[in-house]
């Protein structure tokens, strides 16, 4: 019987090796969270490494190394290359370690904010990019209800309805009775 693994780690976790070497492999993949992110976005744009390194200017060699090398060895340089080479754009973000959720949320709600708005200044004077702007404010007023919405639901428990049902008389009463037996 062929036993399904949820992710990597798992398997290794499984397999007959030392605990020391089962380990030094699983940190080596977790050391590789950013480079693994990177040939599955070039992965799926459809492009093979000698495409990308042609669009990032250098051999397909160095794109493999970056794909393979561990994240704390990858450059700003080299992540901006390989941004560039997938028409992508990169951004940097520094928060405060130990941020709780909740303020990760309140963080990514004022970008949005701040987003909004400019793309309210961007529209300023044209009637329809106003338009258009006031339609994507509905949209995403709409989106962002709809996933706290989603959100709030998981968090309430179920209650079960008890129906209340009445009937005549008679019928009550056999059902009081058959109740009563049980």
């Amino acid at each position: 019987m062929n036993k399904k693994y949820k992710n990597v780690s798992d398997l290794i976790k499984s397999m007959d090796l030392p605990k020391e070497q089962k380990q030094e492999q699983i940190d080596h993949i977790n050391s590789r969270r950013l480079s693994r992110l990177l040939t599955m976005m070039r992965t799926q744009k459809g492009m093979n490494q000698q495409k990308a390194a042609e669009k990032c200017g250098c051999t397909q060699s160095r794109i493999s190394k970056m794909e393979y090398k561990e994240d704390r060895k990858l450059t700003i340089g080299e992540l901006l290359d390989y941004s560039d080479a997938l028409d992508m754009e990169m951004s940097v973000i520094f928060l405060p370690k130990k941020l709780r959720i909740v303020d990760h949320v309140k963080l990514h709600a004022a970008q949005i904010e701040h987003l909004l708005r400019y793309l309210v200044k961007l529209s300023k004077g044209d009637k329809a990019m106003e338009e258009a702007a006031n339609s994507f404010h509905n949209q995403c007023m709409k989106k962002m209800i709809s996933m706290i919405e989603k959100s709030q639901k998981s968090l309430r428990p179920h209650k079960k309805q008890v129906l209340n049902v009445i009937g005549p008389q008679e019928v009550e009463q056999l059902i009081e009775e058959e109740t009563a037996c049980v």
